[in-house]
């Protein structure tokens, strides 16, 4: 393709074309112009009989006549005007170009059964009105061999009911282009495509007069591709009919003031839309009710989309539908991110993926992490505070951990953000990366909340490995190249206040050395962890925080072990009223104890997936068999004891990752230590023969495992005044529960 320089002052009414072939317009000065070869159409000055190639003072009148003596590589230049011409065809490699753009030159006729432009293989079209015919089978714009681009056109329609189509995209190639727009309505469909492909982005469909039927129609084979298409159009139905075997792919589709976002009116069709938002008024996914969605897939990723959806139930579940989108608020429902349809899978065999749901993922911005001197105690907060919150919160090699190794060395933290009503936040825990293990040689450490100004109380702790869900009970920092989660025994109600420390106000939360270790613990990373359930990359599923749950975890009744010299006998209780089946006589087997010092007892094993952190309780449901009302209440004893038990894993002394079984020789004899005993008074007043309850606890068990055994007493302490026989129905065990079994 040759090049020329052209003297704007030779020809002094005659507006250059385009820099380099593609473009319209231009300006004075000298500029560089295609012209291998020019052919230019006037429709005012022009002469279909005198015109020349190259001469932009010799255009053509007509866009037919310059088509016709245009060869492939020529460029059709047409000026500024309104070409009532129809049947047009851009021969192959043509580039057919209104010189002033859409909103000055128009090409084509409503009222005729033809199609305005043909695009041929390599045909190139540009800056056009194009007139949208009003029979039905016909296009401003078809084509059907090769390739063809367009860009900057504008479809116009009668404004009524015009049965053409804008687009008609069939037989073999493609036709790409953008920035497409129909500004008067009056077609069944602005793009059509039945096969091959229709390539756009940028396609607008303002308010305008005149119906639209469709404004993207697939049917056939066909398949569009577009970016960026936008329909505010009251007057269209669809935005987007697919039909046939077709498929249609839209990213950032931007849908609203129309009935209809996706209507499916085939089966065995496939739709994809990528981001973007679809604000349908009556359904943003319309399926025909008789179809029966065999084969149709229909993916909806990251778009804002209303679920107004119609479909048939049957329809709906046999076709593959995979939708991830946001729902904005309405009168009728709340602020949703969704996913329907297909399975929700994260992860694959060579690499898993984790998920967290409620309150995030462990996070550290906004932490605050304080290392102290070793005057730290149960009432003091220590000195000498060093910041360590940038190195605690970056995975980057850069680590930390005590001060020194005696009693009275802390670590302490605490989250500075706030919520919406600026209090502090609370947070539930630590998610740990460490790198070095502590060595005890006989030390140990204490979990410690801020109740108060210079108060802190010892709770519970459980450490539990993230990637595999192994449990450690309380033996903290004790495996190095390790990440667990540290979960203290705290819900919403315990005690824990809000204070200032070193300047910063929240909720403090620490670890300190209780007694002098060999070797101290280095740290790489800490997180908060805030409430949320978690699944890791094995799929295990854990509960964090405020989202671990209380259970039941054992409950007995009607049968009670009995204890030697213990005197408990049989119970017959007279239950309903009136003869059986409306009244009986329930027997508690040992369940009465009628005389100061009788006694049951009771034994279980801590079951699998227990928060070790919290405290045990028990709630005892019993009668009281005796004179009434009861003025001095009989007292109660639990007597519990808890015992490591051989072949339970435990954490391993030696600091591996993976827990060990705990030796047989390591076990505790029943006679090892005392058990722990409390007393709670009954109910007095008019209770006899009522079901009562009363409450055990709490009874700590942090350095305990999943296995090990709990034994109980039961004893009636004192029979109360007048004196009462004691009955007891049911005992349940309470403790909070982190996930729902133990590890494989």
């Amino acid at each position: 393709m040759s090049y020329r320089s052209w003297d704007p002052n030779a020809i002094g009414s005659i507006v250059p074309p385009f820099a380099g072939g593609a473009g319209g317009g231009g300006g004075g000065g000298l500029t560089s112009v295609n012209t291998g070869n020019e052919l230019w159409v006037d429709a005012v000055f022009g002469n279909d009989g005198t015109a020349l190639v190259d001469r932009f003072d010799l255009p053509w009148l007509t866009i037919g006549a310059a088509l016709g003596a245009s060869a492939s590589g020529d460029v059709v230049m047409v000026r500024p005007g309104t070409y009532a011409e129809t049947g047009l065809t851009v021969p192959a490699g043509v580039s057919l170009i209104g010189q002033g753009g859409f909103d000055s030159t128009t090409v084509g006729s409503a009222a005729v059964a033809a199609h305005v432009l043909t695009l041929s293989d390599g045909a190139y079209l540009q800056g056009f009105s194009i007139k949208v015919p009003t029979t039905a089978a016909f296009a401003g714009v078809t084509h059907s061999v090769g390739t063809a681009v367009i860009y900057d056109l504008d479809f116009q329609g009668d404004g009524a009911a015009g049965a053409g189509d804008g687009v008609y995209k069939t037989g073999a190639g493609k036709i790409v282009g953008g920035n497409i727009r129909c500004s008067v309505g009056g077609a069944t469909s602005l793009l059509r495509v039945d096969a091959a492909v229709l390539a756009l982005d940028d396609v607008h469909v303002p308010q305008g007069p005149g119906p639209i039927a469709n404004v993207i129609f697939t049917e056939g084979t066909g398949r569009f591709q577009g970016q960026g298409i936008n329909v505010g159009n009251t007057n269209v139905v669809d935005a987007l009919h697919v039909a046939g075997t077709s498929t249609c792919i839209i990213y950032s589709p931007n849908f609203f003031n129309i009935p209809i976002g996706a209507h499916i009116a085939a089966d065995g069709v496939s739709v994809t839309t990528v981001g973007g938002r679809i604000d349908a008024t009556l359904a943003s996914l319309f399926v025909d009710p008789a179809l029966t969605g065999v084969g149709t897939k229909i993916s909806v990723s990251g778009t804002t989309v209303q679920p107004l959806f119609s479909f048939p139930a049957s329809a709906i579940s046999a076709m593959d539908l995979n939708a991830s989108f946001h729902q904005e608020p309405t009168t009728t429902r709340d602020a949703e991110s969704r996913v329907v349809g297909a399975d929700l899978v994260t992860g694959f065999p060579e690499l898993g993926s984790g998920v967290s749901v409620g309150e995030g993922s462990p996070y550290s911005d906004g932490m605050v992490v304080l290392t102290t001197d070793g005057t730290a105690g149960a009432g003091s907060d220590g000195a000498a505070f060093v910041d360590v919150s940038t190195i605690a919160k970056s995975k980057d090699a850069s680590t930390f951990g005590f001060q020194g190794l005696t009693a009275g060395h802390s670590v302490l933290w605490c989250t500075n953000r706030v919520d919406s009503s600026s209090v502090p936040l609370k947070h539930w825990g630590l998610e740990i990366n460490q790198v070095v293990a502590a060595v005890l040689g006989g030390g140990s450490f204490i979990w410690e909340i801020q109740t108060a100004a210079n108060t802190w109380t010892e709770v519970g702790v459980l450490a539990v490995s993230v990637a595999d869900q192994y449990r450690y009970a309380n033996n903290i920092f004790l495996r190095a190249a390790s990440t667990e989660t540290l979960r203290p025994g705290i819900d919403d109600s315990t005690p824990w206040a809000s204070t200032t420390i070193n300047g910063t106000l929240g909720y403090w939360m620490r670890y300190r050395i209780a007694t002098t270790i060999t070797t101290g613990p280095t740290w790489e990373r800490f997180r908060l962890i805030p409430s949320h359930t978690a699944t890791n990359s094995r799929g295990q599923i854990t509960a964090r925080g405020l989202a671990q749950w209380r259970s039941e975890l054992f409950g007995v009744g009607n049968l009670w072990g009995e204890v030697t010299g213990g005197g408990a006998k049989d119970a017959d209780v007279p239950v309903g009223l009136g003869a059986a089946p409306l009244g009986w006589t329930s027997k508690i087997k040992k369940g009465e104890l009628d005389a100061a010092g009788d006694s049951i007892s009771f034994q279980f094993q801590l079951p699998d997936g227990l928060d070790t952190s919290f405290p045990l309780t028990f709630d005892l449901t019993y009668s009281l068999d005796g004179a009434s009302p009861v003025t001095v209440a009989p007292d109660v004893i639990l007597s519990v004891l808890v015992l490591g038990v051989g072949g339970v894993r435990i954490a391993d002394s030696g600091g591996a990752i993976v827990p060990v079984a705990r030796a047989g020789t390591a076990a505790e004899t029943f006679i090892s230590k005392a058990a722990t005993a409390v007393t709670v008074a009954t109910d007095t007043g008019a209770v006899t023969d009522r079901p009562l309850r009363m409450s055990f606890g709490p009874y700590p068990i942090s350095e305990y495992y999943q296995g090990d055994s709990v034994i109980m007493r039961i004893e009636l302490d004192t029979g109360g005044t007048p004196t009462q026989d004691l009955i007891i129905w049911t005992l349940v065990v309470s403790g909070v529960r982190f996930t729902v079994g133990g590890v494989l």
